[in-house]
């Protein structure tokens, strides 16, 4: 199935999740920021403007069976939905990230959700598990008015949610233009595969690749590819490796290993449909770490998925940080705007332009970017973690511990964030022996040579800020030279060693090609 043209279906949570750590409470709409930095109201006309009347946001289904593990379907269909809705054209579908903001919010006030998400049409819903069927009931709603459009109550024996999902989806359609064309009945009747099963682990592996539990979402999408010809899951296997790779997230298996075996993926994936500009993201994505220094063939493959789908946001952020970790970035912050036209509120954008401001060494603008992030997922754990650095550049002791107080209580550590972030208060606050103590333990987890690049960035500037430089530079010098290491030594933090000889040589060794 070709991926929507509103929301990327899961990828796009799966990035701001993997980009990362989202596990913040729902944004209140009153809340939100606008995607420039800004303060609402925003500076854009047509966000005052009335609703489109073929506008529609689909608001994240409840789960209301026994089972919490049953989330999944919920989440699941919900995407789905989307995803289908949004390949209708003459519907304008609000994004997956736009109406994440609003799950557990309470649907008595449609026409306050309608002014917030700016849609003239809502369809709320849930799920229940019944035995070995599902029980799903939807509603469509006027939401200037709360007025009932269609309602219906579907009860499968077979759980067979890719039916149920055709269902609604005609029903909505039909329910907002008043009927279907002949080429929407049949993109809407269109299915990825024929196994409900395979979806299910479709469904399951981009649940866990959410909450990033990596492996186990690449096992389900492996179980769903054993429909051979379900190349969307191979597709996303193919983006798991390469999130793995990336971000450390798949412990004790080689780097060679977990490379080859999303390469594998996307090229099936593309065997099986050359059209799909999910395979095509995957395969531009995994290039950059097949050829670290000259990312060759990467950004082809990008431009391809984009032209594939040129509503495909997360391909546009791809290519953003591609750009950016080429050194290009005044075309890096144009593909990320393009990304938030497509999708406004994207965490993991907002947070790529701030991080393009810190560089800059514009801190108040990249403050108002972070904030925006953190507006839209106040879990964004590395977007946080960026904040609290751009706070201590500031001179912010006060509010940058604040920031680490918060991820503290976050409980999550993955590559080094939360330690470096504590160490780093703790040496710009005078106690570097405390800062010196939390990054030795830090250390000790895993050898240089286990590192990946983002977890040794975020420790190589808690030591230079201890005063550990001989170690920091040490600790650069067991890194395989790559353009992301060259990216990442660009920020300020580093300004107090540009001069030494070796980090130079660090700087020429990974410097782009």
């Amino acid at each position: 199935m070709m991926v929507g043209q509103s929301d990327r279906r899961t990828v796009g949570r799966t990035i701001v999740l993997l980009g990362l750590l989202s596990v913040g409470p729902t944004v209140r709409p009153s809340d939100a920021q606008c995607p420039d930095g800004s303060s609402p109201p925003c500076r854009v006309a047509a966000r005052t403007a009335a609703p489109a009347s073929n506008s529609v946001a689909v608001l994240y289904f409840d789960n209301l069976s026994r089972d919490t593990a049953d989330a999944y379907l919920a989440d699941g269909l919900t995407d789905e939905i989307i995803t289908r809705l949004g390949q209708v054209e003459r519907l304008t579908v609000k994004s997956g990230s736009a109406v994440r903001r609003f799950r557990g919010v309470a649907t008595d006030d449609p026409a306050g959700l309608g002014r917030a998400l700016g849609v003239a049409h809502l369809v709320t819903g849930s799920v229940r598990r019944i035995g070995s069927g599902l029980r799903v009931t939807v509603e469509l709603v006027r939401a200037a008015t709360g007025v009932h459009v269609w309602g219906e109550q579907y009860d499968r024996g077979d759980a067979d949610v890719l039916a149920v999902e055709e269902a609604v989806s005609r029903a909505v359609v039909t329910g907002i233009t008043g009927r279907l064309l002949p080429g929407e009945r049949a993109t809407l009747a269109s299915r990825p595969t024929t196994s409900t099963d395979a979806f299910d682990h479709f469904l399951r592996g981009n649940h866990f690749l959410a909450q990033r539990v990596v492996a186990r979402a690449v096992n389900e999408y492996e179980l769903a590819a054993l429909d051979p010809h379900f190349a969307d899951a191979l597709a996303r296997s193919a983006l798991g490796y390469g999130l793995s790779l990336d971000w450390d997230l798949y412990p004790g298996v080689p780097p060679d290993s977990l490379l080859a075996r999303g390469e594998a993926a996307a090229e099936r994936a593309l065997q099986l449909n050359p059209r799909s500009s999910d395979a095509w993201m995957a395969r531009g994505y995994l290039l950059s770490f097949r050829h670290p220094l000259t990312y060759e063939g990467g950004a082809e493959a990008l431009q391809r998925a984009i032209a594939l789908d040129p509503r495909n946001a997360e391909a546009f952020q791809f290519r953003g940080v591609t750009l950016f970790e080429l050194g290009d970035d005044s075309a890096a912050a144009e593909a990320l705007h393009h990304a938030l036209a497509i999708d406004p509120l994207r965490p993991i954008t907002l947070q790529y332009l701030g991080r393009r401001e810190i560089i800059a060494h514009r801190y108040a603008a990249a403050l108002r970017w972070l904030d925006s992030a953190l507006t839209v997922d106040p879990g964004f754990a590395i977007a946080l973690g960026h904040r609290l650095r751009v706070r201590l550049l500031q001179g912010d002791t006060a509010q940058a511990r604040r920031d680490a107080q918060v991820l503290a209580g976050m409980g999550v550590n993955d590559f080094g964030l939360t330690a470096s972030a504590l160490a780093l208060v703790e040496a710009h606050t005078g106690d570097t022996l405390a800062a010196r103590a939390r990054l030795d333990r830090e250390l000790s987890t895993s050898a240089v040579g286990g590192l990946g690049y983002r977890r040794a960035a975020w420790l190589v500037v808690g030591l230079l800020a201890a005063g550990e430089t001989e170690r920091a530079l040490g600790l650069l010098e067991g890194l395989r030279p790559s353009r992301r290491l060259w990216d990442v030594l660009r920020f300020p933090e580093f300004d107090t060693v540009r001069s030494n000889p070796r980090f130079q040589r660090l700087v020429e060794a990974s410097r782009p090609r």
